[in-house]
């Protein structure tokens, strides 16, 4: 009779996928779907929330149901994601940063990371250029008016996304760089 072998599972480990600065285009893509998301959807409520409110406001028949509280509610709602942009802005900045902190590898990266900085602030300008012509149009320019931190944040898009930039990059000095060893 043939004795069976125990052979040990081989498990390939994961690729770490090296980031950096390209994921500055991530940052400001993101934050721009989110802002332009946010006043659509502002817009598109405020233009069907009257009507919805006098459709159901004869067929709700229960005193205890307040419709008009609810529906200001909802509009509160949509709006307080305003102050909460400042705080995704952050958190994809960790993210960048600490993706980051596995890039640089050889000093030549950093050559390339600078031409990638040149072209993420081409693109935050063009994007700040498409948000100001959307929230200066007709249509959403009363919208806009309700974001006040998300108009200032894309307004100043290129110079935001030039400092994430340069902080990704005292980051990976500093702790790649040995910086971080004296400490």
């Amino acid at each position: 009779m043939e004795c069976l072998k125990l052979t040990p599972i081989k498990i390939k480990k994961p690729k770490i996928r090296k980031s950096g600065f390209e994921d500055m285009f991530f940052v400001i893509i993101v934050l721009m779907a989110v802002i332009i998301f946010m006043i659509v959807l502002s817009k598109v409520w405020g233009e069907m929330r009257h009507p919805l409110e006098a459709g159901l406001n004869g067929s709700i028949s229960n005193d205890d149901f307040n419709l008009t509280s609810n529906f200001d509610k909802t509009t509160e709602v949509i709006t307080l994601f305003d102050s909460l942009i400042p705080f995704l802005l952050i958190g994809i900045f960790a993210f960048v940063l600490i993706g980051a902190s596995v890039y640089m590898q050889h000093p030549m990266m950093m050559i390339v990371g600078i031409i990638i900085l040149g072209v993420v602030i081409l693109l935050a300008v063009v994007y700040a250029n498409v948000y100001h012509q959307i929230a200066e149009s007709d249509t959403f320019a009363d919208t806009t008016d309700d974001f006040p931190i998300s108009d200032m944040l894309m307004k100043f898009l290129p110079y935001i996304a030039f400092i994430i930039a340069i902080g990704v990059g005292v980051g990976i000095i500093f702790f790649k760089g040995g910086a971080a060893k004296g400490l």
